[in-house]
């Protein structure tokens, strides 16, 4: 059952992510499909540093782990954000 959620989830996030850089794809329903991919990277974010803040409490080095997992999952959600959307986006608004 883990496995058939997963594989779900996977083509969903997978083909969202591939429309919302697609030209053929009407450029709202782009918006939409970013802002929903970026709510759930945000969540995800969003829970490890809630896991680590608690986790402090309790065992220090797990709750700084977490956070620093955290930190690096943003920062390279970031770069990845970055390279796919503004780039691009740049690249067209030049040509």
């Amino acid at each position: 059952m883990d496995l058939l959620f997963e594989a779900i989830f996977e083509l969903i996030l997978e083909g969202s992510f591939e429309a919302s850089k697609s030209s053929k794809v009407p450029k709202p329903i782009r918006i939409i499909l970013i802002l929903l991919i970026a709510l759930v990277y945000l969540l995800i974010i969003g829970f490890l540093f809630y896991i680590g803040i608690i986790g402090l409490s309790k065992n220090l080095l797990a709750g700084i782990i977490l956070i620093a997992f955290g930190l690096l999952f943003l920062i390279l959600s970031i770069i990845e954000f970055r390279k796919a959307y503004i780039n691009k986006m740049n690249k067209q608004s030049e040509d």
